[in-house]
């Protein structure tokens, strides 16, 4: 609550004090003020009771603890388009008054490739700030039951949600890379539908986030044996180093399967463009934009309670007792520094992603 303070007869550093006392608490006022009493309603792209769905209403449910003013939030979810339509909404019809957020699983092929469906600018679009999920591949054992086996297999089927969805681009160029015999089954709604498609044996091998990994696979299918993890995408830093993902202890990252299987480093332009897109496209695990023109006080104060919610322990214990792992923090620096990558791509991370981007492009 806002408090008067009085500077009369203070001069040099103690009125200087007192006068950063009165901006200080004038702001506080001010940020409980703009959300006092408001509701605002967070739209996801998924399904109620995905993964996503979850990851972000346990998100939410801290970050309202953080926003001064104490507002109520409402989760909608507005599935469809391959994620796209949730984006679409926020560009074209959510009202840009500080009360509408967009929090979604985000890729970057999209915007890079300027795809038919997605019309959202994402340069005018404020962004919060995001949560990392690194991802993996893994297969059915019935399939490969080692990963020795994997380049010997016949006929996999590797699923996906859409052609341009980066999980289904970087699986796709990691089994090219090896050389792997597979068919690509897309146009599943979710992440969650692939999974229950590998897990009733219509398909073979998913690459999914290791949030939906630990809490829905890893102990119905790869600790009853009846799934094998292969590999995860790494990180890889501005200096082209690849690294590990912490939160993917146990798993092997794909450039030492590759290394495992062929003898040798992966290397090539291939490679090159899997690296580029590592910091890149598969950045972002899920994004948190706001409508164009929205309020600069709005985003001050979610951006800061954003950030104030990642580093919340409570928010951290839950997230690791239901997923197994911690999505690190995207902040809006950072992510708006990555969006301006990814509009500005090479030509020939372009021509690779417009080739995946089609659904029997290899």
């Amino acid at each position: 609550m806002f408090k008067a303070y009085k500077c009369i007869r203070l001069t040099g550093y103690a009125a200087l004090v007192c006068m950063t006392l009165i901006s200080y608490s004038s702001q506080v006022f001010s940020q409980e003020e703009f959300y006092s009493g408001k509701t605002i309603t967070i739209y996801v792209g998924r399904g109620p009771g995905s993964g996503t769905d979850l990851a972000i209403r346990t998100f939410v449910k801290f970050w309202q603890q953080h926003i001064p003013g104490n507002p109520t939030i409402v989760v909608r979810n507005i599935p469809g388009g391959g994620g796209i339509r949730v984006w679409n909404f926020g560009y074209e019809l959510a009202d840009a008054d500080g009360l509408n957020i967009l929090f979604s699983p985000f890729s970057g092929t999209a915007e890079i490739l300027g795809l038919p469906g997605l019309r959202a600018d994402f340069e005018a679009m404020p962004l919060i700030g995001g949560l990392k999920s690194p991802n993996l591949v893994y297969v059915r054992t019935d399939k490969v039951a080692s990963i020795e086996q994997l380049l010997s297999a016949q006929g996999l089927k590797y699923a996906g949600q859409n052609p341009a969805h980066h999980y289904d681009i970087l699986g796709r160029m990691a089994l090219d890379m090896l050389g792997v015999n597979y068919e690509y089954i897309t146009g599943f709604s979710g992440a969650n539908e692939v999974f229950n498609a590998v897990r009733r044996g219509e398909v073979d091998m998913q690459t999914t986030g290791l949030t939906l990994y630990r809490f829905s696979i890893e102990g119905p299918m790869v600790e009853t044996g009846q799934a094998l993890p292969l590999w995860h995408n790494p990180r890889v830093n501005q200096a082209g180093v690849v690294l590990d993902e912490e939160a993917a202890t146990g798993i092997p990252n794909f450039v030492e399967v590759y290394s495992q299987l062929m003898g040798e480093e992966p290397s090539g332009e291939m490679f090159d463009i899997y690296k580029w897109l590592q910091p890149t496209i598969n950045t972002f695990g899920h994004a948190a934009f706001l409508p164009p023109d929205s309020p600069e006080e709005a985003i001050d104060v979610l951006r800061n309670s954003f950030v104030a919610t990642t580093d919340d322990d409570a928010y951290r214990a839950e997230e690791l007792e239901l997923f197994g792992v911690r999505m690190p923090l995207i902040s809006h620096i950072e992510g708006t520094r990555v969006v301006g990558e990814m509009i500005n791509a090479p030509d020939n991370v372009r021509t690779i992603l417009m080739q995946y981007a089609q659904p029997d492009g290899r």
